[in-house]
Order: structure tokens, then C-alpha cells, then sequence
């Protein structure tokens, strides 16, 4: 959002922006990206870097990419959206590695912001 375009790249106000240091990445996303794609995407690179030693993590993120295909697939129920945000956020905390955190921290940054667009792919 514009309010978070101008964060102090310090750890304490990233993590009030729902970030943190060390994930290596900023993505800059033009307004015509799908932002079903781009949860695709991420969900995916979860779920491929997870080593599968934390149960939150491992479970977690297979879980939240297989629901995010079924949505880009066009087979989406209305409470999937929800699900994600309520296995991502138990992932949160809960890992052995920051790879936990790392993941569910853009999935529910991108349900809550663009939770209208992602109804969109859902079954009504």
C-alpha cells in the first residue's frame, strides 16, 4: 500500500510492517499482475524449499499451495481463502528455521491485501 512504500530497512520496523530481514527479496509487482499468480508462485517456492523437518512448515505450506492451484485452476471454494490464512498463520512462530516464517508471512500479507481480488477465484 502507499502508507507501507517508505519503511526504515531496520528489524523492528519490518517486522511492524509484517516483514523481516534476511528473506533477500523485494518484488516489485505492476497493478496488472494477478495476484493469484503471484500467491502461486509463492506458495510453490515454499513448498519446494521446505526441508520437511518442522511439521508446521512441511504440512503447512504443501497444504496452502495445493488449495492456492485448486483457486488458479478455477475450482476455489468460498472458505479457502480463510484456510490459508489460518494455516499460514500457524506456521508463523512455529518453525525451527526462519523458512516458516518467511513463507507465511507474504501468503497472509497478500490474503488480507487482496482478499477482494482473490474471492474472485473462488466458487460462490
Amino acid at each position: 500500500t502507499a502508507e507501507e512504500i517508505d519503511i526504515t530497512l531496520d528489524f523492528e520496523s519490518l517486522v511492524n510492517a509484517g516483514s523481516m530481514l534476511g528473506s533477500g527479496a523485494v518484488i516489485v509487482i505492476d497493478q496488472e499482475t494477478s495476484m493469484l499468480d503471484v500467491l502461486r508462485v509463492v506458495s510453490k517456492f515454499y513448498a519446494h524449499e521446505s526441508c520437511g523437518q518442522c511439521t508446521p512448515c512441511r504440512i503447512g505450506v504443501s497444504w496452502i499451495n495445493k488449495i492456492v492451484n485448486r483457486l488458479a485452476q478455477g475450482g476455489g471454494q468460498p472458505d479457502d481463502l480463510e484456510t490459508i490464512a489460518r494455516l499460514a498463520a500457524a506456521i508463523k512462530g512455529k518453525t525451527l528455521c526462519p523458512l516458516g516464517d518467511a513463507a507465511a508471512m507474504p501468503i497472509l500479507a497478500i490474503v488480507e491485501k487482496f482478499k477482494d481480488e482473490l474471492l474472485g477465484s473462488t466458487k460462490h
